[in-house]
């Protein structure tokens, strides 16, 4: 399971380091895309192991090809979508496209998400948090209607 949250800086060649109690869970490599968020105006990045992202495609694969909107969103996972090997040192490369796509430079959290965990640049989570907080009554009111 993958939980906690870590920052880390990304190193010149845009590593960035996987924590040591994840990478068990992980395997030798992670797939990394685009964040599926609903504020268009932050951005993240989702990862997770190969059987995950297995799991994740083959229920995107269910989609109907008349669904426009999911196959629109399952187009653009696929295409941002790239495999991350993790190296000795525990880092994983971010490549160009998917830094340039999530606003992440330098610095950059990693959150644990269960099954995935997710890198943001950390002041693109700031306004992700500041955001839940202001709505956090309905955030509640939402979960107790899916029965949690």
């Amino acid at each position: 399971m993958l939980i906690g949250s870590f920052g880390h800086a990304l190193d010149a060649k845009g590593r960035v380091f996987i924590p040591a109690r994840w990478r068990d869970s992980l395997g030798d490599a992670v797939i990394v895309m685009m964040g599926l968020l609903p504020d268009t105006e932050l951005r993240c990045l989702f990862c997770m192991s190969l059987t995950e992202w297995d799991a994740f495609g083959a229920r995107l694969s269910q989609l109907p090809v008349t669904d426009m909107a999911g196959q629109a969103v399952r187009r653009r996972l696929y295409a941002s979508a790239a495999a991350c090997e993790i190296d000795k040192q525990g880092r994983i490369l971010l490549p160009q496209n998917l830094r340039d796509l999530s606003g992440i430079k330098k610095d950059a959290t990693l959150i644990g998400v269960g099954n995935r965990f997710e890198i943001w640049d950390p002041e693109q989570l700031d306004k992700h948090n500041a955001a839940v907080d202001r709505d956090y009554g309905a955030v509640l009111t939402h979960l107790s209607e899916l029965g949690i």
